[in-house]
């Protein structure tokens, strides 16, 4: 029978505190395959070694899938080879001369407030 931890070992053991251990496993209480971090024993979770170097394993890899999502770059064969149909300029200048024709010039404010 593997040796197992309780939840305040297994952060330690891990070098993490209990709270960022009980956050890990409400945002992530399972790996890619379903199978639960922990063993559960009545209400309280139990660690094997093998548990924790899933839990590792699934903050690795998710650190690596922030830090690629954050290195993408646009490719040169992703930019549109036309130009818009509206410039973003004149569109921005469409719409602001439309107010101040719809307002019939410069909005003044109220008086009396």
């Amino acid at each position: 029978m593997p040796l197992t931890y309780n939840s305040r070992d297994a952060a330690q053991r891990i070098g993490v505190s209990r709270r960022w251990l009980r956050e890990f496993l409400r945002q992530h209480p399972s790996d890619k395959a379903g199978i639960p971090f922990y063993v559960p024993v009545g209400n309280r979770k139990r660690f094997t070694e093998r548990d924790l170097e899933r839990i590792l394993e699934a903050n690795r890899e998710s650190e690596k899938e922030k830090l690629l999502s954050s290195q993408m770059t646009v490719h040169p064969d992703w930019v549109p080879s036309q130009p818009s149909a509206v410039p973003v300029e004149s569109a921005v200048a469409a719409s602001v001369t439309d107010l101040y024709e719809r307002f019939g010039g410069f909005i003044k404010p109220r008086s009396g407030t």
